[in-house]
């Protein structure tokens, strides 16, 4: 039996923020994109603070009154008694604070995406897909590190300009979203499709990649949209971040 809901004043002045939060746990959990009680999922909220699910819990049973109110220096401010904050917290914190722009991130175990993790297959790194290109960009390999250490935060120092998601070899996948914890999930979703799909291609011929002239195209429907680089990648062109001459 789950104890009574905990409301504390920041979980008071955050209710829509840790309402969504929570919310899309319980999806990634539903979609099976979060084995055991792996993954976490955070948010920016006010005052620098960051929003995350705790340790220790399967993704689709987290409740609003789980979620942690976490400070900028990791520590946590506001909590149910005996809550921790998931252990890849340190990598959230981060990437958020070399981001100002990232808004949500979700760390999860996709089937097609996670396999294309653990044999290191960099297929979405290069322009195969229309929507990949305009929505996220490339996807970014990374070697194995230790899931919970201090140097898997600092993995994505080299990348994380130039890109919004990473497949972390041998783990999983870690998206950055600059909207918002739902935007994040449609993201998630839509590149694990991608991935099957490239999966699909890669099993019946060499999948094509989407040529420079059509990428400028691409480059000109983002801009009429008003879309913003994959990372912070401003003045880049697309050419320019999937390395295309």
């Amino acid at each position: 039996m789950r104890k009574p809901s905990f409301i504390g004043p920041l979980h008071t002045r955050f209710r829509r923020q840790i309402r969504d939060l929570a919310a899309a746990s319980v999806r990634l959990g539903e979609l099976g994109f979060a084995s055991s009680r792996g993954g976490n999922l955070s948010c920016r909220a006010g005052d620098g603070c960051l929003l995350i699910t705790p340790t220790g819990f399967r993704k689709k049973e987290v409740r609003p009154e789980d979620i942690l109110v976490v400070r900028p220096d990791g520590n946590t401010w506001e909590a149910r008694p005996g809550l921790k904050p998931s252990s890849e917290a340190p990598a959230h914190m981060h990437i958020m604070r070399s981001r100002p722009d990232v808004q949500a991130i979700i760390h999860a175990h996709p089937p097609v995406l996670t396999g294309f993790a653990l044999a290191g297959v960099d297929i979405l790194s290069k322009p195969i897909h229309p929507e990949l290109v305009i929505e996220v960009g490339p996807v970014i390999n990374l070697d194995y590190t230790e899931p919970t250490s201090e140097k898997l935060a600092h993995q994505f120092d080299s990348v994380m300009l130039r890109a919004n998601a990473f497949l972390m070899g041998g783990h999983g996948v870690m998206i950055c979203s600059p909207v918002g914890i739902e935007r994040a999930l449609e993201l998630l979703e839509m590149l694990e499709t991608i991935a099957f799909s490239a999966w699909v291609a890669m099993s019946v011929g060499k999948p094509k990649t989407i040529p420079a002239a059509e990428l400028d195209a691409l480059e000109r429907i983002m801009r009429t949209r008003n879309l913003t680089m994959p990372g912070a990648s401003a003045g880049w062109s697309l050419r320019k971040l999937y390395g295309t001459n």
